[in-house]
């Protein structure tokens, strides 16, 4: 806006700039009035409603008066400011060009005070409200913070209920369609039945009886005998009690008198009768039988199992000696020949489109058992009474017999090896106990002692992931399992008497022979059969009475060979050192045939069968089947009475059965199944007869027996 001086200086007038600034003023007023009355127009038409979210200031149209210039309208209100504002310009504008000043106007009438209006203000919190007092009395104030109005009355602020009534319940829903029922879970697995009790444990093998004595018959012819009138014959027998091939007067037993006939009465006499011829020379001596029974020579046919029965009398005929209680070839009256024969035969084909692989035979009472595969399923089969059966289909390893039941190696759902029990009463079978977890324990070599089952098994792969093994025991009274000893590595676990000897070395270092004392409940090593660091490594443990036999190097020099413990004294010793020198036999395969230990050795060329004799400390070699091969030695060394059983080849028929007899010494080949090969597994004797696996031209390795049979006859 330019000023009076910058008018001036461009060559207006005064009356001109005070006209100008007249004009000015008076378009200024019609302006703001303008406005104003736009203003009042617009709050008017705004909704009497708060919103939500924003307030604007509202406010109360004066009430109506009898005014003229306020007949019910706010525009001659505003016109009236706009004139009294006028006014005052409108006079400068006549002062300043110097007109005359008319007469004041009266007084115009107070219009009356407006009712109060109301407002809606808008604050962030609680705390910034302003003071209740009359300034704001009655007015609404909208606390953003707590979405909530407050209003100011009787100087107190007073929170406003906003919360309309309340509405009424809606309607129920209906009722959802009711579920399908779930499908039943499936039953749980029935617990395996108990047990039946544990059978008690066969007594020990009572000692073998003495051999029988002679019997011995003496007859005499006496002239005057009691009860005879002319005399007899007086005969006594009785046994040789003391041996001396003599009837002793207290060694009769039973006395026979045989009376001579009576002398006619004396009649007249008659005449002399021609002599008579003479007779045979009578003995001078007195006679009596005596018997013999021995194993028949291998001449008469019956492969060393067959006995002879010789009966004669004592008279010294032959050039023998009379009396003297042996029966002397001259002497022989009459030979029967007891012949043991055999029949080998094929039990069943288990498997018709393969190898059934018949092993593990034990028996348990008249049953025996073995596992087998038919093609179909593997597992645990039974033989009684000419049947077979399968009577437990899963995967079974180290059976073995424990009192009534059979314990073996099995495996879990995740194909994990553990220990298992089975019970040929009801069928069943169950893991003992869980010994390793998610892993395989692999048990072995199951030994019962009273009613408490020794085994080999581990519980972890250790840091070299295979895991040493533990000594373990089962008690069948009360199905608990525990340690006995840790990580020794056991094997060749055998009972002796009431305790358990067994291989093992701490953490598989210097393996020696130990022993588990029941009564004491202690496990120790019993022989450091080679002192110091190295191991003598025992195998093969066999006893025979208080003697222990295993193949062991004590160090010496003389390599691994037969040894001896004696329990009684805790001593050692070389039994026979079959190859001299440091090099070793290797003795393995042991059994015990009374006082001899038959065992597959070498002397240094090829395995063949050995003997050692505990009576005379001796030892010899008794098979030279392999003298024109090289394969594999005598094994499954299986004793049956006097005969000990095997497998061999002699390097033109196969591996095929063989047989020793202990008593005469003859070995022969039980028989050629297989002409062309030929394959012996198992070998097990189940009531007299001898089972095995063999393989014939037509079947594949199946189970085969020997039935024995007794033939008499003359000779």
């Amino acid at each position: 806006m330019w000023t009076d001086e910058q008018l001036l200086a461009q060559g207006w007038t005064n009356e001109q700039i005070t006209t100008h600034r007249a004009e000015e003023a008076s378009k200024s007023i019609a302006q703001v009035a303008e406005s104003l009355v736009s203003e009042q127009l617009n709050v008017e038409s705004i909704s009497t409603e708060p919103s939500p979210a924003i307030f604007a200031e509202t406010f109360e149209a004066p009430s109506k008066t009898t005014s003229p210039l306020t007949a019910n309208s706010t525009v001659p209100a505003i016109l009236l400011v706009a004139m009294l504002v006028l006014v005052p310009f409108s006079l400068y504008s006549i002062s300043n060009a110097e007109g005359t000043q008319g007469p004041a106007g009266d007084v115009g009438t107070a219009g009356t005070n407006g009712s109060d209006g109301s407002s809606f203000h808008l604050v962030t919190t609680a705390d910034t409200l302003p003071q209740c007092n009359a300034d704001v009395n009655n007015q609404i104030f909208f606390i953003a913070v707590d979405a909530a109005f407050q209003v100011c009355q009787n100087s107190i602020w007073t929170p406003i209920d906003l919360t309309g009534q309340t509405g009424l319940n809606g309607t129920n829903g209906a009722d959802g369609t009711s579920g399908t029922n779930g499908t039943d879970g499936v039953d749980g697995i029935n617990g395996a039945d108990g047990t039946d009790g544990q059978a008690g444990a066969n007594g020990a093998d009572g000692t073998s009886g003495s051999n029988g004595l002679a019997s011995l018959i003496v007859t005499r012819a006496e002239s005057i005998v009691e009860g005879c009138q002319n005399g007899g014959t007086i005969v006594e027998t009785g046994i040789d009690d003391n041996g001396d091939n003599t009837l002793s007067l207290n060694e009769v037993d039973s006395v026979v008198v045989v009376c001579n006939g009576n002398t006619g009465q004396d009649g007249s006499d008659g005449a002399d009768g021609a002599d008579g011829a003479d007779g045979t020379d009578g003995s001078s001596t007195l006679t009596m039988m005596v018997a013999r029974l021995s194993i028949a020579p291998s001449h008469l046919g019956c492969n060393g199992t067959g006995e002879l029965l010789q009966q004669g009398m004592d008279n010294g005929a032959g050039n023998g000696i009379a009396l003297n209680g042996a029966l002397e070839s001259g002497e022989i009256i009459s030979s029967m020949l007891i012949c043991t024969t055999f029949e080998v035969q094929l039990v069943e084909d288990i498997n018709p489109s393969g190898h059934s692989d018949p092993s593990n035979f034990v028996t348990i009472n008249s049953t025996m058992y073995f596992t087998a595969n038919n093609g179909t399923a593997s597992g645990i089969w039974a033989y009684e009474n000419g049947n077979i059966s399968l009577v437990y289909s899963g995967s079974v390893l180290s059976m073995r017999a424990i009192g009534s039941q059979l314990m073996f190696a099995g495996q879990d759902q995740g194909f994990n090896v553990k220990p298992y029990v089975f019970e040929p009463s009801n069928g069943t079978a169950w893991q003992i106990t869980e010994i390793f977890p998610g892993g395989s324990s692999y048990p072995s070599e199951f030994t019962l002692i009273g009613t408490t089952v020794f085994f080999g098994a581990r519980d972890s792969t250790g840091s070299t992931g295979i895991g040493l093994f533990d000594l373990w025991a089962y008690e069948t009274l009360n199905y608990s399992v525990w340690k006995v000893e840790a990580d020794i590595q056991p094997s060749s676990l055998i009972a002796v008497h009431s305790d358990l000897y067994f291989s093992a070395g701490v953490n598989n270092g210097n393996v020696e022979l130990w022993k588990h004392e029941t009564t004491t409940n202690t496990t120790f090593m019993v022989k450091d059969i080679n002192p110091g660091i190295l191991a003598s490594s025992p195998t093969n443990l066999v006893s025979m009475g208080t003697t222990i036999y295993m193949s062991a190097n004590d160090g010496s020099g003389a390599g691994t060979e037969l040894h001896a413990y004696e329990i009684n004294n805790n001593s050692t010793w070389v039994a026979a050192d079959i190859r001299p020198g440091v090099a070793a036999s290797m003795p393995s395969d042991l059994v015990v045939l009374g006082t001899q230990v038959y065992m597959k050795a070498s002397s240094g060329t090829y395995f063949e069968l050995w003997v050692y004799d505990s009576q005379n400390n001796s030892f010899w070699e008794i098979s030279d089947i392999q003298s024109t091969s090289g394969s594999g030695g005598p094994s499954g060394l299986t004793v049956n009475q006097y005969t000990v059983y095997f497998s061999a080849d002699d390097g033109t028929s196969g591996e095929e059965l063989w047989a020793h007899h202990s008593i005469n010494g003859t070995t022969w080949q039980v028989i050629d199944l297989k002409p062309i090969g030929g394959n012996i597994g198992d070998i097990h004797v189940h009531e007299g007869n001898l089972y095995f696996s063999g393989e014939d031209n037509w079947d594949g390795r199946e189970l085969w027996n020997l039935l024995f049979s007794k033939d008499v006859s003359f000779v």
